[in-house]
């Protein structure tokens, strides 16, 4: 049996069900995966960490996180040790997660060992265009050395191949989550209520700039001068969280947006549950795992275009809308239609849920992998 390691930074909660199935697609296939984590979390994670669901072989480096600048979201790991590990390890094949100095330390050692490695990726264009010259020729050269890629989706696929992937060795793996779960457990909360009251909108995520929650709230101050008749629940944390609270009671909207602060995966399903669409005005996300988890909850999304996810998650006016926030006045008409509309919406959440529950789940990012893997050792 063939060793596959795959590298990534930590065990998140959305990651641990992928590898479980992953583990046993790889046995079927004459393939044992082991997943070498950089560290066990980091400040910005808030999640709790239940290791008796990690059903794969796995081991955690001894590393720690390190915040590079005063933006939150900057943090980088330095996978102190992964040079040891691979040695120790001598894995047949090698999966690292992005484009990080634990890339760079997986090329060195392939190449000193004759071993194929995988790029994962969910790098799209936009992320990219103000990149160093240095750091554009770092991912240049990683793609040369690498013998086959997973790609988050389209986007990160098409980026893959202008830096220089073929076509053919590209395998997408499309970003998910445990969709019976969410389906499961948002339906148990559906059930035991039926939405006639006032329907409730949810944005769920980092209150950070990039998340474009100003714009949001802009939209909704702008709605409430003609109605008030819904609630937005806003769940999540982070930075600007005071001066979007004072925004909403400075413009005496605080009846209609709710502030629930950070929920573990296990508290979402009753916001999810009850809630008559997602809304996603991210200004860049490299894909967006709300909107997997508001589809296969049932509901559907008004997502920003600026997410790698919308293009392949979101079909117009059948799961949801694409959109561009910056442009109130629509993203008020859509959030209208939602409001007045409700057997409408619940047509499109469940074609939403049908959706991802066929075409984006862990089954089939699983053989994502498999392909890649099965490209890297010339039995594709």
């Amino acid at each position: 049996m063939k060793k596959v390691l795959l590298i990534t930074n930590i065990p998140n909660p959305y990651r641990v069900p992928l590898f479980n199935v992953m583990s046993k697609a790889f046995a079927m296939e004459n393939y044992h995966l082991k997943v070498i984590f950089g560290s066990e979390s980091y400040k910005r994670r808030l999640f709790t960490l239940d290791k008796s669901e990690l059903k794969f072989d796995y081991r955690i480096l001894n590393d720690q996180a390190h915040q590079i600048s005063s933006n939150e979201e900057k943090t980088v790991f330095l996978y102190k040790g992964l040079s040891s590990v691979l040695k120790e390890e001598k894995p047949d094949i090698i999966i690292v997660s992005g484009f990080s100095s634990a890339s760079l330390k997986v090329m060195w050692f392939s190449l000193k060992n004759k071993i194929p490695y995988i790029i994962w990726s969910g790098s799209i264009e936009k992320e990219n265009r103000n990149s160093s010259f240095i750091r554009k020729i770092q991912r240049k050269i990683l793609v040369k050395f690498s013998s086959s890629f997973v790609a988050y989706g389209t986007l990160a696929k098409n980026y893959l191949m202008s830096i220089g992937a073929k076509d053919s060795r590209v395998s997408i793996a499309m970003n998910t989550v445990d969709t019976d779960f969410y389906y499961s457990e948002t339906n148990k909360i559906r059930n035991s209520h039926n939405e006639t009251g006032t329907p409730h909108f949810l944005y769920l995520g980092y209150l950070v700039p990039r998340k474009n929650v100003n714009l949001l709230l802009a939209a909704i101050q702008q709605l409430s001068n003609k109605r008030r008749d819904f609630i937005l629940d806003i769940v999540g944390d982070g930075s600007d969280k005071k001066e979007l609270e004072t925004f909403v009671e400075n413009q005496k909207i605080d009846d209609l947006v709710k502030f629930h602060g950070f929920k573990q995966k296990s508290e979402l399903p009753k916001f999810l549950g009850s809630s008559r669409a997602m809304l996603f005005q991210t200004d860049f996300d490299i894909w967006g795992l709300v909107l997997n988890e508001a589809m296969a909850s049932g509901i559907p999304c008004l997502a920003s275009k600026n997410a790698g996810a919308t293009s392949d998650l979101v079909v117009e006016n059948e799961t949801g809308f694409a959109i561009n926030y910056e442009n109130i006045a629509e993203v008020v008409e859509k959030i209208e239609f939602f409001i007045d509309n409700r057997e409408k919406a619940a047509q499109m959440g469940q074609r939403a849920a049908d959706f991802i529950r066929t075409n984006v789940n862990l089954e089939t990012a699983a053989n994502g992998f498999l392909k890649a893997v099965k490209i890297a050792s010339g039995n594709n």
